[in-house]
């Protein structure tokens, strides 16, 4: 059975639409727990091989996989987001600003990305998102 903190990572995870990813420490600051990250990896890591949640949008904070709980989890986690269309570059990492998810449709702490010490992802998905919403200045 797994405890509220795990439902709850399950929640944020199964909301990151298809080709998009979110940081483990993304998820966690979604919580209220931005310093949580590592207990997200471990929630997503015990989850049963018939679960439903999309555990391979999740990635580390500098958007490359970092997966440690399974063999060939590096592999199996690729071969997923590409065939979402998630795009690699040469050094296996992938593009926040094109890939990343914001949270948008999650409820979260009021504060959280407008806070200067949101952590990077948010920040740099908080900064795409008012560039996209900007109005064109001419």
């Amino acid at each position: 059975m797994a405890s509220d903190f795990a439902r709850r990572v399950q929640q944020i995870v199964c909301a990151v639409p298809r080709g998009r990813i979110v940081s483990y420490g993304s998820v966690a600051a979604l919580m209220g727990a931005p310093r949580a990250a590592r207990a997200v990896g471990r929630a997503l890591c015990t989850l049963p091989d018939d679960a439903s949640v999309p555990w391979w949008r999740v990635v580390n904070r500098n958007g490359e996989i970092s997966i440690r709980c399974m063999i060939h989890g590096p592999r199996v986690q690729r071969a997923l987001l590409q065939a979402e269309g998630v795009r690699f570059d040469r050094h296996g990492r992938i593009d926040w600003h094109r890939f990343g998810w914001d949270g948008q449709g999650i409820p979260t702490a009021p504060d959280l990305r407008s806070d200067p010490d949101a952590p990077a992802p948010i920040r740099a998905l908080r900064r795409r998102r008012a560039r996209r919403v900007a109005p064109d200045p001419r």
